[in-house]
């Protein structure tokens, strides 16, 4: 028993090169020379039978094409001549166009008339006379041939019938074309004999690209000297095609085209007297070969064949189990190592261009940042990736993870966990840290990190996090985080730059508030809103009293004093909802939707109060005071046009400082409703929420 075993290990551990050589060694010895020597003489002279044989048999499918040409010719000729079509070269053309369809739309249908002339047409398209393919045609129909060769490379049957009585003659020309050869070596081949089917011309070359032996060849080019001398000899040969034994035979089938058929030559069968004798021997070393080949080479290798199959169909996800250690198992290996490599890198790869596609969509930045950790989750297969962002001045920090969940930010940029670690990591790369119990990334029910920070220079955005319980990062996914940060770095800095241009450009430096650009774009847009839903809408169209004398007496550095002093003041006094603008100079407009002429009149007497009562401090002056005159203009009290609102404003404005200053003047039959008893009683009862404030430059004030 133990020299079983021992013979056995040492079986087991040979590699599949010896157990081979074995094997064969054991099948050679059982197999006698003369039988395989009878085999073979008796397989050649099968193989060139079986070349002559099919080679007939492909002749004789080229003529049954010609006959069948004939007699579509010969039914077109009777129609032609029935129908009297050789009035007119134009009847002619529509009956030889209709005939056609039947035909392949590569077959050339004519008629050449008795002074030479040819009409003809290829499927639906008519050939003129000119034609080079109508001139060989013309040719080979002179020379009554039933072959025609182009200038080029290609063969055509050509099949004719007279029309009796006028000496024109019907013809199609077929040309023999790839598929043309293919459909004829399909029909004498089979799974266990198959055939290479080739045309050549006088001058031995190849008619059409076809296949020898495997190999690819071209129209044109240049046979090979021993396939060159079998068609030499006209009769069914054995030669040598790249190391190959293969049987030829040829046919001439005209214009100087011959028809070549190749066949393999398999390995002789054996007589019958030969195996009866040998059955016995052989049917023990082949059930040898069987069990050897079964166990140490064909399961092995089906495996190994199913993991290639799914890799060339794109499928990475196939393993490839290893579980021998000769050549077969080594090759196995290796392959599995590089499978688990290439699907890594295609993942890496189809990660960081959809990241990258993410990022460059136009959408929101958190929409953006969330798809994100949708494609690395995806990717990487981790339960849990986040981006957190930190503060500027466009933004608050916020955090995303994808799939629309909602990460608490607090303790984790400023914490020692894995997420704080990474974002103030000074290097480039990514980081690989595990969460302790007691770090604020234990809320997040994951362990393991791999971390990276969104840096960009010296700045730094955020930190992206890739995490999971028990998961083992490999360089190829810190390659993969390390890119996707730097990627969403840029992507940040872009959405910030632009914030900021969208800023400047909406945004007076000067007051803080919506420029005059910005103002007439949303004042169309309110208008509009206004007309459609037929909702109120009010303007209060605002100048300050005396800013002249107020530049002349303090400076200009005290009217810029008093402009921001008096945008502070009406960002203070109006709503959220409101838009207060600079409208040029001293001038300033607030647009109020969803207010009515009397709101709209509250409000301004409110701001002109205030104004009043605000002291503008100067350096090294003692404070100055201001007042404000306001011009109201509501829709739909004032005017049935929100258009004209700003104008009707502007001239209860125009009103307000000629009839005095320092008041609130209202457009329309309003004014003159509004006795000074109700006005301050208005001022008193009307009841403006306090706790609304309007945003101008992006940021939000409250009145205490």
């Amino acid at each position: 028993m133990r020299r079983l075993r021992g013979l056995t290990g040492i079986w087991h551990g040979a590699s599949f090169s010896l157990k081979f050589a074995g094997v064969i060694l054991v099948a050679g010895a059982t197999i006698a020379v003369v039988p395989l020597l009878f085999a073979e003489s008796t397989t050649r002279t099968q193989a060139e039978g079986s070349a002559a044989d099919k080679v007939g048999i492909a002749t004789n499918l080229i003529d049954g094409q010609r006959q069948s040409l004939m007699a579509f010719t010969a039914g077109v000729a009777r129609q032609i001549t029935a129908a009297n079509d050789l009035s007119s070269p134009e009847a002619a053309l529509a009956t030889l166009t209709e005939d056609a369809q039947v035909l392949g739309t590569s077959d050339v249908l004519g008629l050449e008339e008795s002074d030479g002339s040819v009409v003809a047409v290829q499927g639906s398209t008519s050939l003129i006379g000119t034609d080079p393919l109508i001139a060989t045609l013309r040719t080979a129909l002179s020379a009554g041939a039933s072959t025609a060769a182009t200038s080029g490379a290609g063969a055509w049957l050509i099949a004719t019938s007279p029309l009796a009585s006028t000496g024109a003659t019907v013809f199609v020309a077929r040309p023999m074309t790839e598929s043309f050869v293919a459909a004829i070596e399909h029909n004498i081949a089979t799974t266990s004999d198959p055939v290479d089917l080739l045309l050549l011309r006088s001058d031995g070359r190849y008619a059409l690209a076809a296949t020898v032996g495997g190999n690819v060849v071209a129209a044109g080019d240049a046979t090979s000297a021993p396939l060159t001398d079998a068609v030499a000899t006209g009769a069914p040969t054995i030669v040598s095609l790249d190391g190959r034994q293969v049987a030829v035979a040829s046919s001439r089938i005209g214009a100087g085209i011959t028809l070549v058929v190749i066949t393999s030559v398999p390995g002789g069968p054996f007589a019958w007297p030969s195996v009866l004798l040998l059955l016995a021997v052989i049917l023990v070393a082949m059930l040898f070969i069987v069990i050897v080949v079964q166990i140490d080479l064909r399961r092995p290798l089906r495996r190994l064949d199913r993991a290639v199959a799914a890799v060339g169909a794109g499928d990475f996800d196939v393993p490839v189990s290893v579980d021998s250690v000769d050549e077969v198992g080594r090759l196995s290996a290796s392959f599995e190592a590089m499978r688990l490599e290439v699907r890594s890198t295609m993942r890496a790869s189809a990660a960081r261009a959809s990241v990258a596609t993410e990022l460059s969509l136009a959408q929101p930045l958190e929409t953006a940042l969330s798809n994100v950790c949708d494609v690395l989750r995806s990717s990487m297969g981790v339960p849990t990736v986040v981006i957190l962002v930190n503060g500027s001045e466009m933004s608050d920090p916020f955090a995303v993870g994808g799939e629309g969940r909602e990460v608490a930010i607090d303790g984790l940029l400023e914490g020692n966990g894995p997420l704080g670690e990474g974002y103030r990591r000074t290097r480039p790369g990514s980081l690989v840290l595990c969460a302790t119990a007691a770090s604020a990334e234990a809320r997040l029910g994951v362990r393991e990190f791999c971390v990276a920070p969104l840096r960009l220079g010296s700045h730094v955005h955020g930190v992206l996090g890739v995490a999971g319980w028990d998961v083992s990062f490999s360089s190829g996914d810190t390659e993969l985080i390390a890119s996707a940060a730097e990627q969403i770095s840029l992507a940040l800095e872009r959405y910030r730059f632009l914030a900021v241009v969208q800023r400047q450009a909406s945004i007076d430096d000067l007051t803080g508030l919506y420029n005059h650009r910005f103002l007439i774009d949303s004042l169309g847009q309110q208008v509009a809103l206004a007309e459609r839903l037929e909702a109120p809408l009010a303007i209060l169209m605002l100048d300050i009293d005396h800013f002249k004398a107020l530049n002349d007496t303090h400076g200009h550095h005290a009217g810029d004093v008093a402009l921001t002093s008096f945008a502070q003041t009406l960002l203070g006094t109006v709503r959220r909802a409101d838009l207060a603008a600079r409208y040029g100079g001293e001038e300033f407009v607030v647009v109020m939707p969803n207010t009515s002429a009397s709101e709209a009149f509250i409000v301004a007497e409110k701001i002109r109060a205030a104004v009043a009562a605000t002291d503008v401090r100067l350096p090294d002056q003692p404070p100055a005071q201001m007042t404000v005159s306001i011009g109201v203009a509501a829709y739909p009290e004032d005017t049935t046009s929100p258009a004209e609102l700003i104008s009707l404003a502007d001239q209860a404005l125009y009103q307000a400082k000629r009839t005095g200053r320092h008041r609130t003047c209202m457009a329309g039959s309003m004014e003159g409703r509004l006795t000074g008893h109700a006005t301050t009683r208005m001022v008193q009862d009307a009841p403006v929420i306090q706790s609304e404030t309007n945003v101008g430059a992006g940021n939000s004030r409250s009145q205490e």
